[in-house]
């Protein structure tokens, strides 16, 4: 099998992978891909392309296949890692997504960049070399789903987008990389463990319908009351972004109750970057009082991360209070 003991690149768009418009706009192929790559890893490598569109169009559903086509090329190929190159806007979304179902020991990395593959201030080389020196030292077998970036190598959970233009866009939050790379191509160092992870398998097709709704000051409730009024039979969950420990307009209250009274899962988040879910006051629209109502903590969750997470969760067949605890990361 052509994918035995190599390190599959897989395309899953992104500029990394583009050349600008007045280059036919098109992206690199098989072939000029190792052109890329130093001579001394060129054949630890394989390439197979997923997808060209914008990652804006991705649905979980097609996240879900790009995994399991990575999955297929362990199990089926024998591949000894997968790295995937994406759009960076939303490439820590996917990465989590992927980070809690990836239930292989091989790694499955991901990378990306704001510049083309052929404009001057390309990291195409650096990305792919980093990423497939990541996979080579081994110490990143057994990790689960991890993004190569910024000279690093971070676990999605740790990862928070702060820029669309900045070589600096992405922020390890609250915690530091999981290892670093001794020269900008050179040798990866392992730093520490990711934090302790459980995976779900997928018996059902990944929900469509979870949006976020966040509140901001001074909130209505239009939105809410539109999703009630006309479209919330659609609803396979909810997410809540709330204001601090997640509290929200005390107009929600009533809509809220009746989504629940629906039997609609619903996740309270914080909107904050390093928020978290907390009980510690009581009145109409805290948090205290939507758990107590039995809106599903979302823990220290962001809310995309909860989004994915209740996704995935549903797709399990979890409920109740199994579902809870793995919205909390205790199942």
């Amino acid at each position: 099998m052509e994918n035995r003991d190599k390190i599959v690149i897989l395309s899953a768009g992104g500029r990394i992978l583009q050349c600008s418009e007045d280059k036919d706009g098109g992206e690199i192929n098989g072939e000029s891909i190792y052109g890329f790559l130093p001579d001394d890893i060129k054949g630890y490598v394989s390439f197979q392309k997923w997808s060209t569109q914008p990652v804006s169009n991705y649905t979980l559903r097609m996240c879900g296949e790009l995994i399991e086509m990575a999955k297929a090329f362990v199990h089926n190929d024998g591949a000894r890692g997968v790295i995937i190159t994406c759009g960076i806007q939303a490439i820590a979304e996917l990465s989590y997504f992927a980070d809690i179902v990836w239930n292989l020991n091989p790694p499955l990395i991901f990378t990306g960049s704001i510049f083309s593959a052929d404009s001057l201030n390309s990291e195409t080389s650096l990305r792919l070399t980093q990423s497939v020196r990541a996979v080579l030292s081994g110490s990143c077998t057994g990790k689960g789903a991890l993004i190569c970036i910024q000279d690093s190598v971070y676990s999605p959970a740790d990862v928070l987008r702060i820029s669309n233009f900045n070589r600096s866009g992405l922020l390890a939050f609250p915690e530091s990389p999981l290892g670093v790379f001794s020269q900008p191509s050179g040798n990866y160092i392992p730093l520490r463990f990711p934090r302790h992870r459980y995976t779900q398998e997928i018996i059902k097709p990944l929900a469509r319908n979870i949006p976020v709704i966040t509140a901001s000051l001074g909130d209505g409730d239009v939105i809410l009351r539109s999703l009630l009024d006309k479209r919330y039979e659609e609803l396979d969950g909810l997410i809540i972004s709330g204001l601090g420990d997640g509290d929200v307009p005390s107009l929600w209250i009533p809509l809220l109750r009746k989504l629940l009274r629906s039997e609609i899962p619903v996740v309270l988040t914080s909107r904050y970057p390093d928020g978290i879910v907390q009980a510690t006051e009581s009145f109409e629209g805290s948090a205290s009082q939507l758990l107590d109502m039995g809106l599903i903590s979302g823990g220290m969750l962001s809310p995309y991360q909860a989004r994915i997470r209740l996704a995935v969760g549903l797709a399990a067949g979890l409920t109740g209070q199994n579902l809870s605890g793995w919205m909390l990361g205790k199942v």
